[in-house]
């Protein structure tokens, strides 16, 4: 998929389609932007501050027809309508209960990681779970070799995590941009590390030259670069629409909580099928 690195404009940063990015550099003087195929390369553009990177450029007010287009649900590996025991995936929030019309619909999605082994070995069985609800066709079990394909990491539970949270939000970016999102969605995980990664400390990642604090390279760099910049574009049409940001749930993991449970099984479901064509 394609990003945009906005360098100079009204905010910078990196967007995963071409209309976000515009709104950020029409009409801003100066505005530096630029469009990359790897999150790496667009994160650099803008921690230079416009100089470094190689891509197509745009200029002020110019007009692309990149972005993200496509309508699947669903990011690779199978969906099987899971059918597990837990009946709610959506609730109305309302400031005003008279009126159906001033009430908001909260959807949620629990995502999960599995992996036996955990970065022991390059073959470690490991996938990951999203669940929706009861037979569900978005429900998915996935596994980790079917969507990773970066051979400098090991399988581990982080990743398989992180890639939980970037199969949600790509279906709630598809959804906002086909029009079908009736409402804003809640990402619920048990994994502390996957949603700090993406809502909290990639920004001074970010600012660091993804740098970690022993001067190391962030573990995991290309997922969060690539899951942030989805959050961001998630971000910009939830405020357009006055839903607020995006927001991440933590949960207690095998704490009998009937979302987290489902996406645990299927997680595992996802391992089960690890390394099988």
């Amino acid at each position: 998929m394609p990003y945009y690195a906005v360098a100079k404009g009204s905010k910078t940063g990196v967007y995963s389609n071409w209309g976000d990015c515009k709104e950020q550099v029409h009409g801003y003087s100066g505005a530096s932007y630029k469009k990359f195929s790897t999150a790496a390369e667009a994160n650099a553009f803008v921690q230079s501050g416009g100089k470094s990177g190689s891509s197509s450029s745009y200029s002020s007010g110019g007009r692309s027809s990149g972005g993200i287009s496509g309508s699947s649900r669903s990011s690779g590996g199978y969906s099987g309508g899971y059918s597990g025991g837990y009946s709610g995936g959506s609730s109305k929030r309302s400031s005003s209960s008279s009126t159906s019309s001033s009430s908001t619909t909260t959807n949620r999605v629990y995502v999960d990681g599995a992996s036996r082994g955990n970065g022991q070995t390059s073959k470690a069985p490991s996938g990951y779970g999203v669940y929706y609800g009861p037979n569900d066709s978005r429900n998915a079990a996935v596994p980790l070799d079917r969507v990773d394909k970066n051979t400098s990491y090991k399988p581990t539970n982080q990743r398989a995590e992180l890639h939980g949270v970037k199969h949600a939000l790509k279906n709630i970016h598809n959804d906002l941009q086909s029009g079908k999102a009736t409402g804003k969605t809640e990402i619920h995980s048990d994994s502390k590390y996957a949603i700090q990664s993406v809502n909290e400390w990639s920004s001074n990642w970010a600012k660091n030259g993804w740098k970690n604090s022993k001067g190391e390279t962030v573990a995991n760099k290309d997922l969060i670069q690539e899951t942030v910049a989805l959050k961001n574009s998630i971000n910009k049409t939830y405020q357009d629409k006055n839903w607020g940001n995006l927001e991440f749930v933590h949960v207690k993991g095998h704490a009998g909580n009937p979302g987290n449970e489902a996406a645990d099984r299927l997680a595992n479901q996802g391992a089960d099928q690890y390394g099988k064509k």
